[in-house]
């Protein structure tokens, strides 16, 4: 590197640095957290209210929602972020669905614009109640069986890690984990067909074990659904026409179990397998990936772990479809009308 390359690196060095603080003192209203949490969660800052800011411009909202109904794919196309849908179900089958709002950016005023137009545009396909950072910490900590009540002035002011506070810590295999007493399994959709029937969950409902489903939801782009057409017709060497091409969403679906034996995730394991391939639904332990989707499947989107694919929309529809469950918190509906 000869003398003006030198100096180029040195400036580019000095605006980065420059560009970084500007941000950080755009960001100054946000409560930073510890070095500790930092490095677990990657989690830098959050607004009490209920907004966490990520590393590598990430930032989270999380709700709690009243019914994930078909409407909600509609929502999610039209959404400068992306949604994840969480159904929690216990070993007797009551559920629970909390809504988690991903949004890109660097400065929190810009964030939080695009988080109200979001929300706005969610509002039509749900009742949504946000939760404060507390609340999401407490629920968290509920999902990995740690008994505590988390307040964020306490865990920030004796600069705690949030993580190792209200995560379980879990011993990984290559189709499972073990966490204590519990034989818990992580599960990840690979494909998807180009059409299927209604009422896929209906049959997974009532396994008798703790149960979360993780459904992300990601519009298309423009540009993106330009060289998705572009993949399809190189692939089938035909040309497709604008409505073959504009009627996909971007999606990951996940499933976590956590059973009381080997023997029962094993049982589980093949139910949910056989289910799936029944609807034409290829569905694998996520090998080698365990800790992190489990953690992600719980922590409700605090860790980020998807697959995402672009899934029709009418089959994305009909994996939101189901029966409802009359004993359920929440009551999934399955009509267009909503």
């Amino acid at each position: 590197m000869n003398k003006g390359e030198r100096a180029i690196a040195r400036e580019e060095r000095r605006l980065e640095k420059e560009r970084k603080r500007r941000i950080e003192l755009a960001n100054k209203m946000l409560i930073p957290t510890g070095g500790k949490t930092r490095e677990s969660l990657d989690l830098i800052s959050f607004d009490p209210s209920g907004v966490f800011r990520f590393g590598g411009d990430r930032w989270l909202k999380v709700f709690e929602i009243d019914g994930a109904g078909k409407s909600l794919i509609d929502a999610a196309k039209g959404l400068s972020g992306r949604i994840r849908i969480t159904f929690a179900l216990s070993e007797s089958g009551r559920e629970t669905c909390h809504l988690s709002l991903m949004e890109e950016g660097e400065i929190y005023e810009d964030v939080r614009r695009k988080m109200t137009e979001d929300e706005g545009i969610l509002q039509g396909a749900c009742q949504m109640h946000a939760l404060s950072v507390d609340e999401v910490m407490n629920l968290v900590a509920v999902n990995f069986y740690q008994d505590l009540r988390f307040s964020y002035a306490s865990f920030v002011r004796g600069k705690k890690d949030w993580k190792k506070e209200c995560f379980f810590d879990s011993t990984e295999e290559a189709a499972g984990f073990n966490a204590g007493r519990l034989f818990g399994e992580s599960f990840t959709v690979l494909a998807y067909p180009d059409d299927m029937e209604e009422g896929m969950f209906s049959h997974i409902r009532n396994l008798g074990c703790p149960m979360y489903v993780n459904l992300d939801l990601n519009g298309l782009l423009e540009e993106e659904k330009l060289n998705f057409k572009r993949e399809l017709e190189k692939k089938y060497n035909r040309r497709l026409s604008v409505n073959e091409s504009e009627d996909y969403i971007n999606l990951s679906l996940s499933i976590t179990i956590l059973c009381d034996s080997k023997d029962a995730r094993q049982i589980v394991e093949e139910t949910l397998i056989s289910v799936f391939l029944k609807y034409g639904v290829v569905i694998a332990p996520s090998f080698h990936n365990q800790k992190r989707v489990s953690e992600s499947a719980l922590s409700l989107g605090l860790i980020d772990e998807t697959l995402m694919r672009n899934v029709k929309t009418d089959v994305a529809k009909k994996l939101m479809g189901g029966d409802a469950d009359g004993d359920a918190k929440v009551e999934i509906r399955t009509d267009e009308a909503e």
